[in-house]
């Protein structure tokens, strides 16, 4: 069930950087909106966004998968941790209570596409087990803190996807 509509400024948060998480994520729609802008800012400006360069501050990868229902291929900004080789990505929707899209559409078919920057490689993705679960989760929200305070609003574990390169486009 989420929470949602009861959240409450977090400590972390400036009164200013509170109001503008709360716009940014007031809708599904305004996060889709959001996302489609940012994709075409990242295709447009792709240098030092993989490691923390672009307008966010945090390293950001492009991740295309394979629409479950559509066929098309969607492609999504995301923040990640690199973990090694591997990259780490967490399905958070802000705390919605629904997966996002590119979780579920991974579910269907692991097989995708990241880029770094300019570099785009085929990868394949999986779902973290449960001890990389918990060595991970502090990792991850430590740094980006909206991801424990959004957990907090819904009972959805959010999904953990570990992406593997596994050669060049």
């Amino acid at each position: 069930m989420s929470n949602r509509e009861k959240m409450v400024k977090p400590d972390f948060l400036s009164d200013e950087d509170w109001e503008v998480l709360k716009d940014q994520t007031s809708s599904l729609a305004r996060i889709r909106g959001d996302s489609k802008a940012d994709v075409e800012d990242y295709l447009a400006n792709p240098e030092g966004r993989s490691t923390g360069a672009g307008p966010s501050g945090l390293p950001t990868l492009l991740l295309t998968c394979v629409g479950r229902k559509s066929g098309e291929e969607r492609i999504t900004p995301l923040v990640f941790l690199q973990d090694g080789d591997e990259m780490v990505v967490v399905g958070s929707l802000a705390g919605y209570d629904s997966h996002p899209a590119w979780v579920l559409n991974l579910n269907a078919n692991p097989g995708c596409w990241v880029q770094l920057d300019d570099k785009k490689t085929a990868a394949v993705s999986r779902d973290v087990t449960d001890e990389e679960r918990e060595a991970l989760w502090p990792r991850l929200s430590e740094m980006f803190p909206p991801w424990g305070y959004f957990q907090k609003q819904t009972d959805r574990p959010f999904a953990i996807k570990i992406l593997r390169s596994t050669g060049s486009v």
